[in-house]
């Protein structure tokens, strides 16, 4: 199904909030270039109108999705759209209650279809307890700085390859994926406190803020520049 919406005509604008476990954008809603997510994604529309376009084309108008995460999508919104939207740690209680709704919808987790599913009224699933090693490696301050796989696993004693498979199969993503969006996370913390795009790329340990800069848009299908004007953090 193909719909008339040019996603260079809205631009987000509106507040950010973040919390442990997540990261929150209120107000209007803006088009993203297509991108994938170490996080999940849950989306509210208020006023206007989105189309979420999935990786394989399909496009379907939206009131309401939650996309999981390493999912690729494309959002393109109305001028004047409003609504929430919101990016949860998948390792955080809220993150792992929505990816159980999608899990419980039973379709497709790539399909645009099954990210609306996964909001309609139903029963919450309880999503499956976290394994100890998982949990541990999760604590702040275990994964700081340029931790690897390697040595998060001695920390928490357990294999690297144990720890591995503990992250895909419970969280659905890699290490490496996760702590991109724990990056990004500082990163956007940082620059929020009034730091430059280069002085908070170097502290969250990417190699520089085009490193930094590419990272942030295949993760959120806009540069880091178009998120700070759009939060009121840059004029």
């Amino acid at each position: 199904m193909t719909h008339t919406v040019t996603p260079t005509t809205a631009r987000w604008s509106g507040t950010v909030d973040i919390a442990p476990g997540r990261l929150a954008f209120t107000g209007e809603i803006g088009s993203a270039a297509p991108h994938r997510h170490t996080c999940l994604q849950l989306l509210i529309i208020t006023t206007g109108e989105v189309i979420l376009r999935d990786d394989q084309g399909e496009e379907q108008r939206v009131r309401a999705a939650i996309i999981p995460t390493q999912t690729r999508h494309e959002v393109l919104a109305e001028p004047g759209t409003t609504g929430l939207l919101a990016l949860l740690d998948p390792a955080g209680p809220a993150g792992r209650a929505a990816a159980a709704r999608v899990t419980h919808v039973g379709t497709d987790p790539r399909q645009v279809r099954t990210w609306i599913a996964a909001t309609r009224p139903a029963p919450a699933p309880h999503p499956a307890p976290l394994h100890p090693g998982l949990a541990r490696a999760l604590r702040p301050g275990t994964h700081a700085g340029r931790a690897g796989l390697t040595d998060v696993a001695a920390q928490v004693g357990i294999s690297a390859s144990r720890l591995g498979h503990l992250f895909a199969g419970q969280l659905g993503l890699t290490y490496p994926s996760w702590r991109r969006w724990t990056r990004l996370l500082d990163a956007i913390q940082a620059v929020r406190a009034g730091a430059t795009l280069t002085q908070a790329a170097h502290d969250a340990g990417f190699a520089d803020s085009a490193h930094l800069s590419r990272t942030f848009r295949a993760m959120f299908g806009i540069t880091p520049t178009e998120a700070l004007h759009a939060a009121g953090w840059r004029p």
